[in-house]
């Protein structure tokens, strides 16, 4: 749609002025980056999710994503997209997962980014930012990215 635009998800971040992880996009069209905040307890999806190197590392069983996505699957659906269609005042994003059904229904279900964008990154589909949040959110020049590499004690 025009009032959106396609990202790549870049990876988990480390934000030490906050303490929290982030979830990084990157602008398809520009190369822009920002963050998303998420919680420790969802770094281990995100991080296992955007680089599937890091599962033998971080999760010998499967995570809440797979899980999902495994449900999903086995009720014959498919992860569509995800959108981040709002950011609140409060500076909280808000996702959808979009699901087609096996008639080709598209149900759009309320989520957090921290569990739909796992979710997308799993199921191969896209992660779509509205311009509505585009227009609200600090980006960054990739080569200036304000946060670093999440080290095992930033999730202690």
């Amino acid at each position: 749609m025009a009032d959106e635009q396609e990202f790549t998800v870049l990876g988990v971040r480390y934000d030490d002025r906050s303490g929290c992880p982030i979830i990084v996009l990157k602008e398809s069209e520009n190369g822009r980056v920002f963050g998303i905040f998420i919680s420790k307890l969802n770094v281990y999806s995100a991080l296992v999710a955007s680089d599937p190197k890091k599962r033998l590392e971080r999760a010998t069983r499967p995570l809440s994503h797979d899980f999902a996505l495994a449900l999903v699957e086995a009720g014959g659906l498919q992860i569509e997209r995800v959108v981040i269609d709002r950011l609140t005042d409060e500076g909280v994003f808000i996702a959808a997962v979009e699901v087609r059904s096996r008639e080709g229904e598209i149900a759009r279900l309320d989520a957090r980014p921290s569990d739909a964008i796992p979710l997308a990154l799993g199921a191969g589909a896209p992660v779509v930012v509205a311009e509505e949040v585009i227009a609200n959110v600090t980006f960054y020049p990739l080569e200036e990215l304000p946060y670093r590499e999440i080290k095992p004690e930033d999730l202690a």
